[in-house]
């Protein structure tokens, strides 16, 4: 994908295949000549297969995104640990 966040271009290309759909039904009961081009298999598969694709290539970089931030989280809790202990020391008792 072009962006790390797509969700607003997703949502446009979504309105306009669900717009088509109405515009392509309207068109064949207003429109006597209409008729809807026919789509081969190959056409088809291959649409599919980019569909596919982009979808891997999503998942894969939001998998290696999640690697990154689990490390992220794994560095902090060793710090909020380490302060943790750090504060509970200063804290104590001195030894006598």
């Amino acid at each position: 994908m072009r962006f790390p966040n797509d969700t607003a271009f997703h949502l446009r290309m979504a309105a306009l295949v669900i717009g088509s759909l109405f515009l392509e039904q309207l068109a064949r009961k207003h429109l006597p000549n209409w008729s809807s081009p026919q789509i081969g298999i190959v056409t088809f598969v291959l649409g599919l297969a980019w569909v596919a694709l982009a979808a891997f290539h999503h998942a894969k970089t939001t998998q290696d995104r999640v690697k990154v931030l689990d490390a992220k989280v794994e560095r902090l809790q060793a710090l909020c640990d380490a302060l943790a202990d750090d504060q509970r020391a200063r804290r104590s008792l001195p030894k006598l």
